[in-house]
């Protein structure tokens, strides 16, 4: 029998590990995916760290789409599953989140590219490494899975929140990891949210629960430490979703460091909101936010 999966490992949650709603945090899901791709490595013989120690080569995610299908509680522990396949010189590795009945909680495709002494290959150091250890895919292709983040800067920026990179949201190379890149987006929206008026806490009260249910996001740019930036968003109602189109600048030069497009959903009382929420608060609360902010401008 064909095997699904070529890495499978458990993983249990942790309390610590959750948000005021009781699951797994969005952006702390990047710390788990991480994870799984490290212990893969190190089940074919691979030490990330001593690769870079002693050679220069070290994997940097380019670019990330996760899909949030059923959220994870502490105490359970799911089977995180790994595929991989190379498209041109990156590493993709398709990610899953199971429980053991085999219900999907998380989706997710990760774009690695391989750094040598700080440069982009084309990714045959790690071709290298893999061959005869393991089997994996090759295409010329790219599969489209994530959304499409090549556009240009972000127009009609609707917010903007200033923030600055401290020292504990870094990896060892001094710059912003993917978890904390993702929670300066969530902060962002949380800001907003409470410009206009509400917040996702008092909606929580309420029964109204607001859950990630995928983002998309591309790291063009690390956010070192003590650097300020400007996350900016913008926001529309489609069906039962808010989708927050958002871009992380540096503030020194304007530089772009991060895109990403992130789709909301309502729960209200367990169960899925068809738009009612989003349609309120765009057509009544937004725009009453936007003249008053008008007025405070002028």
């Amino acid at each position: 029998m064909t095997k699904k999966y070529l890495f499978e490992s458990p993983i249990k949650i942790r309390v610590f590990e959750c948000d005021m709603q009781g699951v797994v945090n969005n952006a702390y899901y990047h710390n788990l995916l991480e994870q799984t791709r490290i212990d893969f490595f190190e089940s074919i013989g691979i030490d990330l760290v001593e690769l870079l120690n002693d050679q220069g080569i070290d994997l940097i995610v380019y670019q990330a789409s996760i899909q949030y299908r059923s959220p994870i509680v502490p105490g359970e522990t799911v089977r995180s599953c790994l595929n991989m396949r190379r498209e041109n010189a990156r590493f993709v590795f398709l990610q899953d989140f199971r429980r053991e009945n085999g219900e999907l909680c998380l989706k997710s495709r990760v774009d690695i590219v391989v750094i040598k002494d700080g440069k982009p290959t084309r990714g045959e150091l790690l071709a290298q490494l893999l061959e005869g250890k393991v089997s994996y895919h090759t295409s010329s292709h790219k599969t489209p899975f994530s959304a499409n983040l090549s556009n240009g800067s972000l127009d009609n920026i609707l917010f903007s929140y200033e923030m600055k990179v401290r020292d504990y949201e870094c990896n060892r190379y001094g710059s912003a990891t993917n978890t904390f890149v993702q929670h300066y987006l969530e902060i962002t929206r949380l800001e907003f949210m409470e410009s206009v008026g509400e917040s996702f806490r008092l909606w929580h009260e309420k029964g109204v629960d607001m859950m990630v249910s995928r983002i998309d996001l591309k790291f063009i740019h690390p956010m070192m430490s003590s650097e300020k930036f400007c996350s900016m968003m913008n926001v529309k109602h489609v069906g039962p979703r808010a989708i927050f189109t958002q871009e992380i600048r540096r503030k020194e030069d304007n530089l772009v460091c991060v895109r990403a497009i992130c789709e909301i959903v309502a729960i209200v009382n367990g169960q899925l909101d068809m738009g009612s929420v989003f349609e309120d608060f765009m057509q009544n609360q937004v725009p009453a936010w936007l003249e008053t902010y008008r007025h405070k401008k002028i």
